[in-house]
């Protein structure tokens, strides 16, 4: 991916936290799309593949299979399964990059054991579990 085709701010993110996990947990087999207001990158070791999106200016870290093209959950939505980082008013957990970098640096054997593929049907199931209790709750109005 060139300059030209991602946002600076994505560019320069992405060298800061994705370049740093990827060094960091020795990451190969990277991918990489841009395009108008978006762009992902990702790499895998493993089992586990980690995504860096960039949407309409906000950057985040995702999770999945090695084998994923698109990542099963975010690492916000997967750090509750653990202890918490902090807690913050509603039951959300906001993490920043650098605690998304971290947490996945942290828990990286364990997430190799979730993705791996005797596990890989079990977390599937609690994601969408997970994602069928956000939608009953947005559509509540809470």
């Amino acid at each position: 991916m060139t300059p030209d085709s991602a946002p600076a701010s994505f560019e320069t993110l992405r060298k800061e936290h994705f370049d740093r996990l990827c060094r960091q947990l020795a990451l190969s087999l990277e991918t990489s799309k841009a395009g108008k207001g978006f762009a992902v990158v990702s790499a895998a070791a493993g089992n586990v593949r980690v995504f860096f999106e960039h949407d309409r200016g906000l950057c985040t870290f995702g999770l999945g299979a090695t084998a994923d093209g698109r990542p099963l959950c975010s690492v916000e939505e997967m750090a509750p399964r653990f202890p918490r980082v902090r807690v913050v008013a509603g039951g959300f957990q906001r993490l920043s990059l650098d605690e998304q970098r971290s947490f996945v640096e942290d828990r990286w054997s364990v997430l190799q054991t979730m993705f791996a593929p005797e596990h890989i049907g079990d977390t599937r199931k609690w994601y969408a579990s997970v994602a069928k209790a956000a939608t009953e709750r947005y559509s509540r109005g809470s």
